[in-house]
């Protein structure tokens, strides 16, 4: 049974968050500064940090952190699925997904309409190949799919070249 308060707990303490950031400055090493998202609106879609630069332009990122690195990256399908609510890949407004498991000592840039292209066009062999998982929480359940981050990494690469 997942617990959303104690989950989230673990997503925002602070030991993370120098890590993080100092991950951002190394992917990001022209930026300016890294925030953390205090704006509600924003929040909601799916934004935890905002980096800006010096010439004035910003991007967006939403943070997940797994406790264990199993090989794969967890993509989110549905957010509830009984009130059929859609999960993070499908709703995320920010640029980036920032997938961390930091035991490990790792951390994924994931740009998310590449991400989303990379679903789109894989959906069908990925939903065949690759188990759906149900997260129990107190009153509603997530499904996720685990793929394997060798192939989710290629998948998304794969979108940066297409033939003309």
């Amino acid at each position: 049974m997942n617990d959303f308060h104690a989950d989230l707990k673990y997503s925002l303490e602070n030991r993370d968050d120098i890590t993080l950031n100092d991950f951002y400055k190394k992917a990001f090493p022209l930026a300016e500064s890294v925030a953390f998202c205090e704006d509600l609106t924003l929040q909601k879609k799916s934004i935890d940090k905002i980096i800006r630069f010096k010439n004035g332009k910003s991007v967006t990122v939403d943070e997940k952190k797994r406790r264990v690195d199993y090989g794969d990256i967890l993509l989110e399908l549905w957010s509830n699925k009984e009130r059929k609510k859609a999960g993070w890949l499908f709703y995320s407004e920010c640029d980036y997904i920032v997938y961390a498991v930091l035991p490990a000592g790792v951390a994924y840039l994931l740009p998310v309409l590449l991400l989303q292209m990379a679903w789109k066009n894989n959906r069908a062999e990925w939903e065949r190949s690759y188990k759906k998982h149900l997260a129990d929480n107190k009153l509603y359940r997530t499904e996720n799919i685990a793929i394997p981050t060798n192939v989710l990494l290629y998948a998304i690469s794969a979108e940066m070249k297409k033939a003309v």
